[in-house]
């Protein structure tokens, strides 16, 4: 299930990015995008939204 993912980047300005989240490896969430993987800092996860819906109405478990 693709999620959209809000990132606060390094310079303090949010950043969406949409993906399929693969799991968590040293404190980094790996992330399947449409062109490429990529690792983002858990601690700069900001908020999250379940994009493909499926019998739940939640947001979804991104980190699950």
């Amino acid at each position: 299930m693709r999620f959209a993912i809000d990132i606060l980047d390094e310079a303090g300005n949010n950043r969406i990015y949409v993906g399929v989240p693969l799991g968590v490896d040293e404190g980094k969430l790996r992330v399947q995008l449409k062109d490429r993987e990529a690792r983002f800092d858990v601690t700069r996860i900001t908020d999250w939204c379940q994009i493909d819906r499926g019998q739940s109405n939640g947001r979804g478990e991104l980190l699950g």
